[in-house]
Formats: C-alpha cells, structure tokens, sequence
C-alpha cells in the first residue's frame, strides 16, 4: 500500500495571498451557500493545500466584489468598474499582497484587453495571479498565449450573450409582449400583463388628478390624505408618481430603443389621454427649469453626511434659481421631497451656513498629545512590521543575486580557458544568468528605495501625526479647493445632524470619528459614553471630551432656511 506523503512546515518568506470573488447576478449573491461562499471555501482550501507543501502562504484579504453592509450583489465583469478589483489593485501598489487567487480567469475580468492590463500592472509590483481552474504560466509565451485565449474567450461568450438578449428583447417588443415585471395596476398571468383593478383604480385618480391641477406635488398629497398605498404598503412617493404618469405601458404600448411598439395587453388609460399627460408634464418641466441659470458647481461638503434631525433620512443638495437668474444653493430632506412634504416636512437650509458652521466646528479639534503618541507609537508599530518585512526580502535577494555573480564568474572563468570554443556552448545559460542579475538588480534597487522611505516615515511619524490638529490651516490652503476639503471632512466626521427650529433657525450634531458621539447643549457622564459599547450617539453636551479630541462647543446656530 502506498504511504500518503506527510506535510511538511511552511518555510520560507510570508506569501500574502488576497483572494477575489465574484458573480455576475444578485440571484447569484443572494444564494445562502451559493457560488461566492463556494469560491471562498475553495481558495482557502488552496492555502490549506500549499502550506501542507511547505509554503508560508496566508490569506491577506478576502474580496468579495459587490459585498458592502453584510449584504451581496452581483457584478458584472465587462469593465473595471468595481470597488473589490480597485482595491486589490491599491493593494498591489502598496506591497501588500503577494498573490492573487481566483477560482476561475473570468471571475476577474471576461475583457482581454483590461485582462492585459491588470496583468501588467500585477507584474510592475512583483504580484502573481493564480487560477484554481486554468494552469497559468506567463513565463512562457505559449502560457501567455494559452491565458489570452481563455480570455478572448470568456469575452466572446459575454459578447454573444448580450447580444442574444438585446434580440430576445427587440422580438418581445415588435410582438407586444411583455418586456420586464408588471408595473403597480398589472400583474403577470399567463404571460402576460393583465389589469389589478385595485391598482390600476389609483393610476385612473392620477391622470384625472393631473389633467385637473398639472401638479405630481397634488396627487401625491391627495394619494396620502385618501390613505393610497403602493403594493409594498409604503405611500406613494413623488418619484413613483411621475414613473406612472410617464410610463406608456398604461396605454398598451411599451419603448425600446427610442421606437414606440403596440402591446397585446389592455390599455388603463386612452393613446391620447397619455399623450396629453405628455404634453401638461414637458410643459411644466420646460416652465420650472427654463431661463438662464448660472452654472452650479457649488461642491456641497456635506453631501452623503447630513441627516434630517426629524426623520433620520438623507438631506440632499437642492439647487434653486431665482427670478434673476442666479442660483442658489440648499440642503432639503430627500424624504420630504418624494413624499412632497406629507412624511417629513419640506425645509431648505442654505447650503453654504451649513458647510461654514461644521468647518468652524473642525477648526476647533486638536488632537490631545497624549494621543498623538499612542497613533505614533501604533503607526510606528505597522512600520517596524514593514521594515523587518523589507529586510528580509531585501536579503533574500542580495542573496540571490550574489549566486548568481558567483556563477557568472564561473562562466568567465571558463571562457577564460577555453576561449571561443566553449562560448557557443555556454551563451544561452550566460544570457539567462544575465538577465537574472539586471531583474535581481532592479528588484534591489526597489526594496533599498523602499526601506529607506519606510524608515523616514517611521521617524516622521509623530510630526504627521500632528499635523492633523492644523485643520484650520488646511482649509486657509484649500479655499480655492472645496472638493479636497470635503474628502477630509469625512474621514473626521461620520454624519451630521440637522435639527430645524421654529422660526426657521436650527441646530447641528456632529458625529465623530472613531468613537462618534451628535452634541447638543446639555451636560452628560463622558465615562459611561465613552466606553459604551459600539456607537454612542449622546444627546446633551455642550463640551466633549472624547477620543484625544480637545473640548470643544458644539452648539452651532444657522441662520433661518428660506420659507
């Protein structure tokens, strides 16, 4: 009976290995157990397997491509257009990965051309790619080859099946039937569309309704006082308003590609009451956004941060133009802009006070010095890691590249000895050995220049650390930058809340950064909020003492939003 080989002890340097997953489809994502835990479970059987083999392999990172919040979706691969690749690439440049492992090529790209790219960019920082399913060897230019082919491949297949789609789609469409699910008013039997009375009663009461008053705003005031709910139970929204009222599938006729196709379902509304709604809605749009405007490229430092304080959604920039041309600048809840006012109540606070109050709130953080040692002694500590990292390969391959001048040597020896006689035997290993000491030359030079850097950063550390506390002088050097201020503000901040006041004025609570806690102006107990586990949002202080942040006052008044 044969033995089973033992395994052996990883040796060698550490091989940091970042594994990439992904599926095309949110089927596919949302699958309990499905294609992308399959992917995860394989890959690390891969480390499990190389270990064994007596290679030091970790897995650095796992990549899940469309993953974000504890939940999945699918992403296609057609361009490189995707947060997980962007990442594994940032990740290569920065020397922190050694490898990149994919259970199949076409898991990161199905395009031949960014394929070669990604390729070469792997290859400029000494970063490998390795296929659990096709044998990859760049080494050669049949492996080469062979992996372009699998590519052009894998892009023809996705090529071809678009393709066969956009067919299927048009053939739908010059025969009238059904393109996509059934909106609210029509559900699917057999096939096809056929008309939900309940619904199809509310797209009826919003054609009269417009006809009657040319104003979405109305319907859906009117929608949430008779008590009309979409089919999910939520009230009907501004945005799902003006899709029903725009949608020509009400009148038995669908688009596709700018031509309008006859449908074999019945109609709600009349051809021609569908296309004076047309007509009343490009009327009102052409009346509410025409004239001269200025250009807007306000850049709104809060967007994507400031919540409502008396809904918890998202206010959004609302750009406004007055009668002289000149545009103004606000923040405006989004719920109280699709629900026209009737779930949250409709307030724009100017843009430009708000932006202005948080910047003078920034302008008073210091960092403590007591916690700039801790983050320089912590950032020292991730560069000591590098350093010694650095050292070692930098070694190895001085190593390496003196073996290799060794038997160089050994070669001029013998052509010493022989002369030309024994240089037709000796040229293909002399030029192979060659071009081995310019790459571990190159490979050298790399590391040296990279210790070094690590080096002066590790002494430099403390001092840029510090530099954190002079935010004030930042934006003096920024002004003329808005959008550099803004990418700064969110790593400080994680939101921001708007509380409106009576007559118009309001107040701000800030969220920081690491340990976010909104102020207000009453006193609390710091300590139990400050060792709370999780996210602390505290309401009641005038002053903080939070996280090596200097106390600082947070009451911040803004002058009254427009009426």
């Amino acid at each position: 009976m044969q033995k089973t080989a033992e395994a052996r002890a990883p040796t060698g340097p550490a091989v940091n290995v970042a594994f990439y997953c992904r599926v095309s489809t949110d089927r596919q994502a949302e699958k309990e157990d499905g294609s992308l835990d399959t992917q995860i479970d394989r890959l690390t059987s891969l480390i499990d397997y190389r270990r064994k083999q007596g290679d030091n392999w970790y897995a650095a990172e796992k990549l899940v491509e469309g993953e974000k919040d504890g939940k999945r979706r699918g992403k296609s691969a057609k361009n490189t257009d995707r947060p997980a690749y962007q990442k594994l690439l940032e990740m290569a440049r920065a020397g922190l990965i050694d490898v990149v492992a994919v259970t199949k090529l076409d898991r990161i790209s199905r395009s031949l051309s960014d394929f070669v790219k990604l390729i070469e960019e792997l290859e400029r920082y000494g970063v490998k790619l390795v296929s659990l399913k096709e044998q990859i060897d760049f080494t050669t230019p049949a492996g080469r080859l062979q992996t372009y082919i699998l590519i052009a491949l894998a892009q023809y297949e996705r090529e071809l099946t678009s393709s066969r789609v956009k067919d299927k789609i048009l053939w739908r469409a010059e025969k009238g039937l059904p393109i996509g699910p059934p909106p609210s008013g029509y559900v699917m039997k057999d096939k096809m569309y056929a008309i939900d009375e309940p619904f199809a009663a509310h797209v009826r009461a919003a054609d009269a309704l417009y006809l009657e008053r040319e104003s979405a705003d109305v319907i859906v005031r009117e929608f949430a006082r008779l008590g009309y709910r979409t089919r999910s139970g939520s009230p009907y929204a501004k945005p799902v308003i003006c899709h029903m009222l725009r949608s020509p599938i009400y009148a038995a006729k669908q688009e596709h590609q700018g031509q309008i196709y006859d449908g074999q379902w019945k109609p709600i509304r009349s051809w021609e009451t569908h296309q004076e709604i047309q007509r009343l809605m490009d009327r009102n749009n052409k009346r509410n956004h025409g004239g001269k405007t200025q250009p807007r490229n306000y850049v709104y430092l809060l967007q994507g941060i400031l919540r409502c304080g008396e809904c918890g959604h998202k206010m959004v920039p609302q750009p406004a133009t007055g009668r002289n041309g000149i545009a103004y600048h606000y923040y405006g809840c989004n719920q109280a802009e699709k629900s026209v006012g009737t779930v949250c109540p409709k307030r724009y606070v100017p843009a430009e006070a708000l932006d202005r109050a948080v910047l003078e709130f920034m302008k008073q953080l210091h960092l403590k010095p007591e916690r700039v040692r801790s983050i320089a002694s912590k950032e020292n500590g991730f560069a000591s890691l590098t350093i010694a990292k650095l050292k070692e390969d930098h070694e190895r391959v001085s190593t390496q590249l003196g073996r290799i001048k060794q038997q160089l040597a050994q070669l001029a020896d013998v052509l010493a000895n022989g002369g030309m006689a024994a240089l037709a035997s000796i040229r293909e290993k002399l030029e192979t050995l060659e071009a081995e000491r310019a790459e571990m030359e190159t490979t050298k030079s790399r590391l040296k220049a990279e210790l070094e850097a690590e080096e002066t950063q590790e002494i430099a550390v403390e001092d840029h650390v510090k530099s954190l506390a002079l935010f004030d002088e930042f934006i003096r050097e920024n002004a003329d930058e808005p959008e550099r201020i803004k990418s700064v503000i969110t790593r400080f901040i994680d939101y921001v809340v708007w509380h409106a006041g009576e007559k118009g004025e309001g107040q701000l609570e800030v969220s920081i950064f690491p340990q976010p806690v909104a102020l207000s102006p009453d006193v609390i107990d710091f300590d139990s909020a400050m060792h709370a586990p999780g996210r602390c949002f505290v309401r009641g202080s005038e002053i903080v003492d939070l996280m090596g942040f200097e106390p600082t006052t947070s009451a911040m008044r803004v002058p009254r939003s427009p009426s």
